[in-house]
């Protein structure tokens, strides 16, 4: 799974002003600041996670920090 962000709202001007934690499949991202890991406003970040799935369902919840998560794009792989 391939999870695709960049800070593209003008209301956030500062790393810290959008932080939010997010779980794939078990797999806890805690404190994400998306500013800070893309390196500026504008800049796209991506995190690759590897997941294996038992249920028949990719479950990916995000959890409210500091405004709202925000994503902006999602890429789910077959493994090889």
């Amino acid at each position: 799974v391939k999870l695709h962000f960049a800070e593209t709202w003008e209301g956030i001007t500062a790393p810290g002003a959008r932080v939010f934690s997010f779980n794939v499949e078990g797999r806890e991202f805690k404190d994400s600041d998306v500013w800070v890991k893309a390196g500026g406003p504008r800049r796209a970040y991506v995190e690759t996670v590897k997941v294996v799935i038992v249920d028949g369902q990719l479950d990916i919840t995000f959890e409210r920090g500091v405004d709202n998560p925000g994503i902006n794009g999602l890429e789910i792989f077959p493994a090889p």
